[in-house]
């Protein structure tokens, strides 16, 4: 229950002297970002790990939360560099709430399996795929105010103002055929959360056979993309620049522009300047 399991992961989270950020726990799963003391992150997997009950100090949860994914590691900067100012666990309706209705949204089978929504891709797999495909079907299924900051050259932006709209306007672009659910399709969004759910969105109620998505989003990519020179957001929350040129052999980046940020953590800076 999300109620027992927050209280449970606060308590062995306290632990961890140093440790800052947020949790939010929802029956649909656990979503968390931390700002970790060097030397604890051993101690910080271990917690999210299956729970032992021989094992005191072990995980806590029922699953192992990186027995799948790993974790989304970020870099190692200065003690004072903000991020986040204390550590918070709550729970939650919903991790992302999503708006999605169905006509028979009564029926225990109108429910999409959020563990049903596609092949997550490395970044460097989803680079050398865009690269190599002509005519590629690519979305960003954040919100216009986030694309208009900037995307992935050739993707599809859905124009959304709210997450919520995100469902009509899939549906309207199936029925126009100007998304073809028989060939592959490829989304990304800021950290990969919103992708879950339009992922399995794509698959289970569009009829998708090929979702692919970009694993850790936009952030995930431009730590790859880039040499780990970071610096802090600037005022109006933005990150990156109109002119990226990546490590990865000195090819141009795929991304163009800023990739807008809702918080205080830590990004890269393809520019290689102070935003």
């Amino acid at each position: 229950e999300p109620d027992e399991l927050r209280d449970t992961l606060f308590e062995r989270l306290q632990t961890i002297s140093g440790l800052r950020g947020t949790v939010y726990i929802a029956k649909e799963g656990i979503n968390a970002q931390f700002a970790v003391p060097t030397g604890e992150l051993d101690n910080l997997i271990r917690v999210f790990g299956r729970k032992n009950y021989e094992d005191i100090g072990g995980g806590c949860l029922p699953f192992d939360a990186f027995e799948k994914n790993p974790p989304n590691m970020g870099n190692v900067v200065d003690g004072g560099t903000p991020t986040f100012d204390r550590l918070i666990v709550r729970t939650r309706d919903y991790i992302l709430r999503d708006g999605i209705t169905f006509d028979d949204k009564e029926s225990e089978d109108s429910k999409l399996d959020w563990s049903d929504a596609g092949i997550e891709l490395d970044p460097p797999q989803w680079d050398e795929q865009l690269r190599q495909r002509k005519n590629i079907q690519l979305l960003d299924c954040r919100n216009k105010y986030e694309s208009d900051q900037g995307s992935f050259v050739s993707a599809k932006p859905l124009n959304t103002q709210t997450f919520g709209e995100t469902w009509e306007v899939l549906d309207s672009q199936v029925k126009s055929q100007s998304l073809d659910p028989s060939e592959p399709v490829y989304i990304f969004c800021t950290g990969g959360i919103r992708c879950v759910k339009v992922g399995a969105y794509l698959k289970q109620h569009l009829g998708f056979d090929d979702v692919r998505s970009l694993r850790h989003g936009i952030i995930g990519y431009e730590r790859w993309d880039g040499d780990d020179s970071l610096v802090s957001d600037n005022d109006d929350g933005n990150s990156g620049s109109d002119d990226a040129q990546d490590n990865q052999g000195g090819r141009d980046s795929l991304w163009r522009g800023d990739n807008f940020l809702f918080d205080k953590r830590r990004f890269h800076d393809t520019s290689k300047k102070e935003s």
